[in-house]
């Protein structure tokens, strides 16, 4: 009996340059994947864009109105999320029709073996079972991660296998914060170190407790904090956590897959066993090539010896009566030359060896090539590698015009936000009594500053020793 696998593949470390192209592909359906466009009216969405033109609009809209406190830096992991999925008899013991795409695995654990995909004409050919499998899925996950953190969450149907993507930011209620010594002022005290490279650099003095031990607070609020958020579900075990409680939670509701081996994410445990297979397959042929090599080695170093013995008694004893007659001169020619014959004998017999040897390496590649799977369909798989160039160049030419699009809709977008930001501040410098300011001569670094200072003013832990450069304009 075939045993059906489980497969929820956690991301955590989805930067802001990230969100842009998972954006594109989740909502227009273009990336790197095998979209059949014919089944993408199928893809079924729990949580979409709903009116924000991109995903990264919608992440940034849904932090800054519900007051999420995050860090604003490139690191940042703003998203994580999940796929979720099986193998594709799952779905078929499920009433979804299957068909195969003419396509082969051409690398994995499945290598050779042919790919199937949905064969889906209408909503019809889906069937209810499929949909609650995904619907309790998505509820599994929602009341893990906080329903209103959910950004996006869907099902696509329009790729080889039945999957969903579910997209949240990692929010916590509370975060460990370092306490720091301060001065009478309320200013942090701070102490110089040296770096890496030998720069002197500033830090600030954590505060410590009687026992010598740093102090921490506790700070309640919304924060967006991937590393906490997953400490909290357990740490270094969370995931493991996860794929139990999954688990647990999907078998009760009638669907039979398997763990998988405990502690380990199946797609990883997949992928790392594949690697391991893959290695221990180029440590046997490097076995056998040392080998090889020895020999080879040996071979040189027999010849070495050899030509290092040559001597005159070896040479020219059994007829040395004959040269009697010659001039010393003339004997020592011969001898020279007779070594040298030898040298080039040697050296053929040598090169012979090594040839044999080779001959040998070549067989059993020509052996293990055509034992191999991969050459048995090798007809099918280059077939299939031409028709993937062939989509694959397709694919390069739209990117090429999409890229062209996209710039020229960021280039309108730069200017509107552009004019919206100079009305803003416009209106800022407007409500805090400025004079002789207008949309020519807005100062935006200024603006900028009294924005910020605006919202520090109605933060709890506002410092109000910060200097007014409200003296640029006339009051």
């Amino acid at each position: 009996m075939n045993v059906d696998y489980q497969v929820l593949t956690f991301k955590n470390q989805i930067k802001p340059k990230d969100i842009g192209g998972l954006g594109v592909e989740l909502d227009q359906r273009k990336g790197s994947g095998n979209y059949a466009k014919d089944r993408t009216q199928f893809n079924i969405e729990y949580v979409g864009l709903d009116n924000h033109p991109t995903l990264s609009s919608k992440v940034y809209e849904t932090i800054y109105s519900n007051n999420i406190h995050f860090n604003k830096g490139d690191n940042t992991n703003i998203l994580n999320g999940c796929i979720i999925t099986s193998g594709p008899e799952f779905f078929r013991k499920l009433g979804l029709p299957m068909k195969d795409t003419g396509r082969v695995h051409v690398e994995g654990n499945h290598i050779g073996e042919p790919i199937f995909c949905p064969d889906i004409k209408t909503k019809e050919d889906i069937p209810e079972k499929v949909l609650e499998y995904f619907d309790e899925s998505y509820r599994f996950m929602s009341n893990i991660v906080g329903k209103e953190n959910v950004v996006y969450a869907g099902v696509h149907f329009d790729e080889d296998t039945p999957h969903m993507h579910f997209y949240f930011l990692p929010i916590v209620n509370q975060v460990k914060r370092k306490v720091f010594e301060t001065d009478e002022n309320g200013k942090r005290i701070t102490k110089q170190i040296y770096t890496k490279d030998n720069t002197i650099k500033n830090v600030p003095v954590q505060k410590k407790d009687a026992n010598g031990k740093n102090i921490y607070e506790i700070e309640y609020g919304k924060f967006l904090n991937s590393d906490e958020f997953w400490k909290q579900l357990g740490g270094k075990a969370s995931f493991a956590k996860l794929q139990d409680q999954y688990n647990e939670f999907i078998t009760s509701k009638g669907f039979e897959l398997d763990r998988g081996q405990v502690g380990a994410n199946k797609h990883h445990q997949d992928k790392a066993e594949h690697n391991i297979k893959v290695l221990n397959n180029e440590i046997d042929k490097l076995k056998q090539e040392l080998e090889l090599n020895k020999r080879i080695n040996e071979v040189e170093l027999n010849t070495n010896k050899e030509i290092k013995n040559i001597n005159e008694e070896e040479l020219l004893n059994p007829s040395r009566d004959i040269f009697k007659k010659y001039k010393d001169k003339d004997v020592e020619k011969l001898i020279d030359y007779s070594k040298e014959i030898k040298k080039a004998n040697i050296a053929s017999k040598n090169e012979l060896e090594k040839k044999e040897i080779k001959i040998e390496k070549l067989e059993n590649q020509i052996k293990q090539f055509k034992s191999g799977k991969t050459y048995q369909d090798k007809d099918k798989v280059i077939t299939n590698q031409e028709r993937i160039i062939d989509e694959q160049k397709g694919i390069i030419d739209s990117l090429n015009k999409e890229i062209k699009s996209l710039k020229d809709k960021i280039e309108r977008l730069t200017n509107i936000i552009w004019t919206k930001l100079n009305d803003a501040y416009l209106a800022v410098a407007h409500l805090l009594g400025f004079k002789n300011v207008n949309k020519d001569n807005i100062n935006h670094d200024l603006m900028d500053y009294k924005v910020r200072d605006i919202n520090r003013k109605h933060e709890p832990r506002y410092n109000k020793s910060t200097k007014d450069k409200s003296d640029d304009y006339e009051l």
